[in-house]
């Protein structure tokens, strides 16, 4: 069972993001889609896992606002830091 945490490494939900890297995943419609690295997303959820995963942050990446179409990753600790996948990007 996951720990939720609400913020973490100077994150937190709601919050948007700069995707570092590109992003791949279905859509609620199982229709795949690749985003480029500089994509907007914004964190859902952190969580802490007591197994090697540690931290994790499932990242929502908008493909279409006007309808609310988008993928999900998720990056944990294993993957190494969130810095390497994520950066912080102003409010709009």
């Amino acid at each position: 069972m996951a720990e939720h945490l609400g913020e973490a490494n100077g994150f937190r939900e709601g919050q948007r993001v700069k995707m570092l890297v590109e992003a791949k995943g279905a859509d609620h419609e199982d229709i795949e889609h690749t985003m480029p690295a500089g994509s907007t997303g914004v964190i859902d959820r952190i969580e802490r896992y007591d197994n090697s995963q540690g931290v994790v942050f499932t990242i929502w990446i908008p493909v279409d606002e006007a309808d609310d179409r988008g993928i999900v990753n998720a990056f944990d600790e294993e993957d190494g830091p969130i810095s390497n996948f994520i950066s912080a990007t102003e409010e709009p």
